[in-house]
C-alpha cells in the first residue's frame, strides 16, 4: 500500500511539473508575441523630402510625420524623435513613406548644394544618353563603372560627336577599343537634361580610320545628366573624357 501511495504520490508531483512547465513556456511564447505586436511610433515621410533638408524642417512642415506600427516591422536604426537630430539634413531624397533612419541624416557640412559628398570627394556631372546611362536604372546611390572607347593603332584618331538619336559610326572599327578607366564611381543624383540641351559626346559619331562602317545605334533619345561624387584627381580624368571621348556607364549596385 505504502508503495502505491508512494508512485502515486510521484506521478501527481509530476503531472504538476509538467503542467508548471507547459504554463512557463505559453507565458514566454505569449510574451515574445505582445512584445512583436507592441505599437511603437516612429518617423515616416508623408511626402517627397529633397536631400539636404533638415529634419527640424521637415517635421515643422509637414514633410515628416509620426506613424504607430508593430515593433516586430520596424528597423532597430528607425527614429522614434528628432532629440537632438533636427539640425542635421537628409543625405539624399527620402521618398514617401520610407521609414526615417539615423544612417539616412548627415551634418550640413557633408552636404553641398543639395548633394551627400563622402569626405574628400567633389562632385562632377557628365551628360550621357540613355543608354549610356544604363537605360534609366541609374539613381542616388547606385555605383557604376566608367569606360570609354578611344582609337588605338594604326594611326587613327578619335573624335566624339554630339548624337543621341542617329547611330555610332566609326572608320576601321579595328582602329577602336573600349578600356576601363574609372572601376568604382558612386552616383549622386540623375536628371534628365533640358530639353534646349546639346547632347553629349557619348553615343555621337566618330571617325578612326578610312573605310565608313556602323558599329551601331542608340536606341534611346534624349540625354541624362548623371552627378557622380570623384576624387579631384579621378575628376581631371572624367572631365577629359567626357570632352574628348565616349563615356559608357556599367551599372555595380
Amino acid at each position: 500500500m505504502k508503495r502505491r501511495a508512494l508512485t502515486a504520490a510521484l506521478a501527481v508531483l509530476l503531472a504538476i511539473i509538467g503542467t508548471a512547465g507547459v504554463l512557463a513556456y505559453v507565458r514566454q511564447a505569449d510574451s515574445r508575441a505582445v512584445a512583436g505586436m507592441r505599437a511603437v511610433t516612429v518617423l515616416v515621410a508623408r511626402q517627397r523630402i529633397p536631400s539636404g533638408t533638415s529634419a527640424g524642417s521637415a517635421l515643422r512642415s509637414g514633410l515628416l510625420g509620426s506613424q504607430t506600427l508593430p515593433a516586430s516591422s520596424v528597423p532597430a536604426d528607425a527614429l522614434r524623435s528628432l532629440a537632438g537630430l533636427s539640425g542635421l539634413v537628409t543625405d539624399a531624397d527620402v521618398p514617401p513613406g520610407q521609414l526615417l533612419l539615423r544612417p539616412m541624416l548627415v551634418t550640413p557640412a557633408q552636404v553641398t548644394g543639395g548633394l551627400a559628398l563622402p569626405p574628400g570627394m567633389v562632385a562632377v556631372t557628365i551628360q550621357l544618353c540613355l543608354p549610356e546611362a544604363v537605360a534609366g536604372n541609374l539613381h542616388a546611390g547606385s555605383l557604376v563603372a566608367v569606360y570609354d572607347t578611344q582609337a588605338s593603332g594604326n594611326g587613327g584618331t578619335l573624335t566624339a560627336q554630339p548624337n543621341c538619336s542617329g547611330p555610332h559610326q566609326q572608320q576601321s572599327p579595328a582602329s577602336a577599343r573600349t578600356r576601363l578607366v574609372l572601376p568604382r564611381v558612386q552616383i549622386l543624383s540623375v536628371g534628365a537634361a533640358g530639353a534646349g540641351a546639346q547632347t553629349g559626346s557619348a553615343g555621337g559619331s566618330f571617325t578612326a580610320g578610312s573605310s565608313q562602317s556602323t558599329s551601331g545605334s542608340a536606341t534611346g533619345q534624349g540625354t541624362t545628366m548623371v552627378t557622380v561624387a570623384v576624387s579631384q584627381a579621378s575628376a581631371a580624368r572624367l572631365i577629359l573624357l567626357t570632352e574628348t571621348g565616349l563615356p559608357y556607364l556599367a551599372l555595380l549596385k
